[in-house]
């Protein structure tokens, strides 16, 4: 009987901690690692999809406010179209003369960066939702190889003439999003996320999910 009642008062003491650890929140630096899957939209009817792995590092101010930095890139290479106009120099007097293209290169997502604030709203002792917005980028870059075949074929192996393509997609611009966070413990958190990141050519979609350290 005396175990039966001091193994009960141990389980409602771990309790009564594990209630107190709930709402116990740690504000000041975090880090973590994440993987998401991003679109790119290329052109009206064409995307491409890559798996991205990235760091964050941020401080919370309070169990409302954050700033938050990342940095990543992604793991795959995908075909992607490549249409337009594009441009041939003679390298003899200059000329130029343009021809409509339409052609797929190999490529791959060198970067992909953000620093955005951050509000949280609690739903509940240990899960948040929240909304982000500020500024983000994504480059690519196309394979050379690849590149290099295209001029050959729209140049000719036995000319002397160069294309003048572009090289790289490199968009910066405004990025916000939402998502939920959900502490498992005071200091180890994880968070699901959609954000979308607005470019010049083509919008950008990202879902996001990572594991978060608080220091």
């Amino acid at each position: 009987m005396k175990i039966v009642t001091k193994l009960g008062a141990l389980l409602l003491g771990l309790y009564s901690f594990s209630s107190e650890a709930d709402i116990l929140h740690v504000n000041g630096y975090y880090q973590g690692v994440g993987i998401g899957s991003t679109q790119i939209d290329v052109y009206e009817s064409d995307s491409i999809q890559f798996t991205t792995l990235y760091g964050r590092f941020g401080y919370q101010f309070s169990r409302y406010f954050a700033l938050e930095g990342r940095i990543g890139f992604g793991l795959n290479d995908e075909s992607t179209p490549l249409n337009g106009i594009v441009y041939t120099q003679n390298p003899q007097d200059g000329s130029l003369s343009s021809e409509f293209i339409k052609s797929e290169v190999d490529s791959s997502l060198d970067l992909q960066t953000s620093i955005f604030v951050k509000a949280n709203y609690p739903i509940s002792s240990r899960a948040d939702v929240f909304l982000f917005g500020g500024y983000g980028r994504n480059k690519l870059s196309y394979n050379e190889g690849d590149l290099k075949n295209l001029a050959e074929s729209i140049t000719g192996t036995d000319t002397n003439s160069t294309l003048i393509t572009e090289q790289n997609y490199d968009e910066g611009g405004v990025t916000y999003g939402t998502g939920v966070d959900f502490r498992l413990t005071q200091r180890w958190q994880l968070s699901a996320e959609y954000q979308y990141f607005d470019a010049d050519q083509g919008d950008i979609y990202a879902l996001n999910l990572s594991v978060i350290y608080r220091f």
